[in-house]
């Protein structure tokens, strides 16, 4: 299991809102496969105003998979 998280004000990792094409919110970023996560990461990235820092997180090792 993958998520997609960005850094907080606090210092702390939390993990993004999974936005539809629609713009319909579905809950937490996460995602069976590495791939489908770095694509949202890009697309997530894409729609912000202003640069996030943004990660894919391997959520079943507990290790971070960076994509800049």
């Amino acid at each position: 299991m993958f998520s997609v998280k960005k850094m907080g004000k606090n210092g702390m990792w939390g993990t993004v809102s999974l936005i539809d094409k629609n713009g319909s919110f579905r809950g937490e970023a996460r995602f069976d496969t590495l791939k489908e996560a770095e694509q949202y990461m890009d697309d997530y990235k894409k729609r912000m105003k202003k640069q996030v820092d943004v990660k894919v997180f391997d959520e079943s090792k507990a290790e971070t998979t960076q994509k800049n």
